[in-house]
């Protein structure tokens, strides 16, 4: 097939899938710009550069932040940015090292150090979309409030089929199995006991290592913490603890992927034991505790979550189940999510039954259940769960990072302003890819792909937050004050808040962020 035949028929398949998927488009946010017809000869080096301008100007219409406009003292700042971020690239190219090209825990405690960790840190950020339960804060938290418990035990031998080293879990003192010790008595016979345990909890330089199964160390990490993150006792308490290390970052929003199919527990309850009325509960409790405490205007919803290696029948099971919490607290449980490592658990369409009852449910329980699927994460072409994140009409996606190999399906992500869920630093460290200025999300945002950033599982990954994933990213893909500004605002418009919520929240960020501004200005004009 010649050039143009293969065009149209890449046109067709675009416009019949962006037709079965009912896409609106808007070009206000995925502007189409045409390119300079370019000359074969040059008259002079004038003219030269006058097309060089023409291609930089069509390049920067096109990009995802190409509507955002900078006030005077917002160009200021910018100013200062990027002669902060010219700098440290200069100093970074001096000395043949450019840490987001390297392994994150190479150039981890060197990053708390530069004066732009600081000031991203001061940053407002909006909101985060995707982040998982419990692994949300600090575990340095998590083992203080063990050592302050009752009833806590850590399995301290060797790995099994049942256990792992640095489980931690409560029992009765006549119920606990071989193996399992207080947490006080490890800590008080064991030489550096807590910075061990901490080790096991959470990943270091080691875990890039070609020989470590990283996934399988990954899943070691959530099953240590699962007997703590499920205990009833601790419950609103670790949250309230995640919630305010994410205010502390400049977090006002939180859209919080969690299981909500009764796993909490306690000494005297099983798992399953507490309805999920419970779980939110004291969800609601720990955000109205930091609403009364660090920050007034903070914000809070819940992601439906699965797992995808669930058989068809249970995933159907769910689905009600997820229906009937959602139209119980409607302004709370938003979505719907199935989680996991994407290349060995059942692809999305797997569930096409369960997705397809959708329609039905949605008449039986008189409200819709949008979906927010979790899917791309990935590197190779064969995992194809992005084209069925289309089909189903996924308000987000989560992760997207193959999405480059599909591009039919890119474009119908632009067109329909379908907003990615970002996670840098989480994709590098799982093993996506190493040096972040590769990242396909770097492409996306000169595209026009709206996307947003979030940390994914940070407690595992040893940071707080996700002023890290934002230091990573302004280096690696040469941002300037422009890009930041459009990654929060998305951050909340692309939420799934309300009209009236989002315009709410915009208002609260715009106040905070041109105190930021000020205060920015202020500094820096004074150290000049």
């Amino acid at each position: 097939m010649d050039a143009p035949g293969l065009r149209f028929m890449i046109m067709m398949v675009t416009v019949s899938l962006l037709q079965a998927c009912n896409v609106q488009q808007s070009p206000s946010l995925s502007p189409t710009v045409d390119a300079p017809e370019l000359p074969h000869a040059y008259q002079d080096a004038q003219q030269y550069q006058q097309y060089y301008q023409q291609l930089l100007t069509a390049d920067s219409l096109l990009s995802f932040d190409a509507s955002v406009e900078l006030s005077a003292a917002e160009e200021t700042a910018n100013q200062t940015l990027i002669r902060l971020r010219r700098d440290m690239l200069a100093h970074y190219d001096s000395i043949h090292f450019f840490p987001p090209a390297r392994s994150f825990y190479s150039s981890k405690a060197h990053m708390y150090t530069t004066p732009l960790f600081a000031i991203l840190k001061k940053m407002p950020k909006g909101g985060i979309h995707h982040l998982h339960g419990a692994v949300g804060g600090h575990f340095g938290w998590m083992i203080q409030r063990a050592l302050q418990q009752p009833h806590c035990y850590v399995y301290w031998q060797t790995p099994n089929e049942q256990y792992v080293k640095g489980q931690i879990h409560f029992f009765s003192k006549e119920e606990v199995p071989d193996g399992f010790y207080p947490i006080q008595v490890l800590h008080d016979s064991i030489e550096s006991f807590e910075a061990q345990l901490y080790d096991l909890l959470t990943f270091e330089e080691d875990v890039t290592k070609d020989s470590v199964d990283i996934w399988k160390e990954f899943e070691n990490c959530f099953q240590r913490i699962e007997g703590f993150t499920s205990y009833q006792p601790v419950y609103e308490d670790l949250y309230t603890a995640i919630f305010d290390s994410l205010v502390a970052d400049g977090v006002q929003h939180v859209e919080l992927r969690t299981f909500l199919g009764g796993t909490l527990y306690d000494l005297e309850h099983t798992a399953g034991s507490y309805p999920y009325d419970s779980i939110i509960h004291y969800l609601q409790q720990a955000a109205q505790r930091v609403r009364n405490g660090s920050e007034p205007n903070f914000t809070l919803q819940l992601i439906y979550t699965n797992l995808r290696f669930q058989p068809l029948a249970m995933m159907k099971a769910d689905l009600k189940k997820a229906y009937e919490v959602r139209q119980k607290y409607p302004d709370l449980v938003k979505g719907y999510d199935l989680v996991a490592k994407e290349d060995t658990g059942n692809p999305t369409r797997y569930y096409l039954d369960a997705w397809l009852m959708r329609d039905s449910l949605t008449k039986i329980y008189g409200i819709d259940m949008p979906l927010c699927l979790h899917d791309g994460e990935s590197d190779w072409q064969h995992v194809t769960n992005l084209y069925d994140a289309i089909l189903l009409h996924s308000t987000r996606i989560g992760h997207g990072f193959n999405l480059s190999f599909f591009p039919v399906v890119e474009e119908i992500v632009r067109t329909q302003n379908i907003c990615i869920e970002v996670n840098p630093l989480s994709n590098q460290i799982l093993g996506y890819i190493q040096d972040l200025r590769m990242h396909p999300a770097h492409h996306w945002i000169n595209r026009g792909i709206q996307i947003s950033i979030s940390p994914d599982d940070p407690a595992i990954f040893d940071y707080v937050g996700v002023t890290p994933d934002y230091w990573s990213i302004f280096l690696a893909w040469e941002l300037d004050l422009r890009s930041l500004k459009k990654l929060a605002i998305n951050s909340i418009q692309y939420s799934l808040l309300n009209e009236d919520e989002k315009e709410k929240a915009l208002g609260v960020w715009q106040e905070k962020w041109t105190h930021f501004i000020r205060e920015f200005n202020q500094v820096y004009s004074f150290k000049k």
